[in-house]
């Protein structure tokens, strides 16, 4: 599974304060205990500091691209600020996000053409979030053959069929898992990404709803997470599940988590 570690996100207190004082240290602590952790890309979300996303980028990127050796997911809905994160980001970045909606593809697509990145695509148009996994999928047909007439290698594509939460729509999880479902079977060579933690927000005991939720995701197929890498009960959960789903020949990776891990 390919892990996008979430925890410089600016939506949280401490990362908005690091971020507004330059806090070096805590920035690139944070980083580098999530690519230790197994993350293939560390989530970089600046869009919290409104009119000085852009110079917050300029001066976050190089910072943390020095200090790893993973890429970054540039997770911005500003085309101002992913270009400017596209520009300075060395070697291939994540752009988080793409949808269906005219405006982001108007603004977005130019960039994805110029500097190649691999792309989150959300299931989301004009029209709002859509109510029915039929409705998603053709959003998410839309996009991949937008993206086909760009060039853009589906290997690089994430399908996001967005997370709601269950607080909020009980019936939530259950459309997810459905329209990934279909997804996987209609698009069968793109990937597809989940927000894990955006299932259990407002509800108490979000850990274990979150993985719950991630274990039903994997049973369906899923390729990708946005999480905390941080949380070793989740990662188990993942590894634990490709053993028995049979993605992990030999148990190999497996057991060197449980070899590594203290749980």
């Amino acid at each position: 599974m390919i892990i996008v570690g979430e925890r410089l996100n600016s939506s949280r207190r401490p990362v908005l304060e690091a971020l507004n004082r330059k806090d070096k240290k805590y920035l690139v602590n944070q980083a580098k205990k999530q690519e230790k952790a197994g993350a293939s890309y560390i989530d970089l979300n600046t869009a919290a500091l409104m009119d000085k996303e852009v110079q917050t980028l300029k001066w976050t990127i190089p910072l943390l691209q020095k200090e790893l050796s993973i890429p970054l997911s540039i997770d911005t809905p500003n085309p101002e600020a992913m270009e400017a994160g596209l520009r300075i980001h060395n070697g291939r970045a994540l752009v988080n996000s793409l949808s269906g909606e005219t405006n982001r593809i108007k603004t977005f697509l130019p960039l994805i053409k110029e500097w190649r990145p691999r792309v989150i695509v959300l299931c989301l148009d004009d029209e709002g979030l859509p109510k029915t996994s039929d409705k998603e999928l053709s959003i998410a047909r839309k996009m991949v053959n937008l993206l086909d007439k760009e060039g853009v290698n589906h290997k690089d594509i994430f399908i996001d069929p967005l997370v709601r939460p269950i607080g909020v729509d009980q019936k939530a999880g259950e459309l997810f898992l459905e329209t990934l479902e279909k997804i996987k079977e209609n698009l069968p060579s793109v990937n597809t990404i989940a927000g894990v933690s955006n299932v259990s927000f407002g509800l108490p005991r979000r850990k274990s709803l979150n993985r719950a939720f991630l274990v039903l995701a994997l049973q369906k197929g899923l390729d990708a997470a946005i999480l905390d890498p941080l949380d070793k009960e989740i990662l188990a959960a993942v590894h634990s599940s490709e053993a028995l789903l049979g993605k992990d020949p030999s148990l190999k990776d497996y057991l060197i988590f449980i070899r590594s891990s203290r749980l």
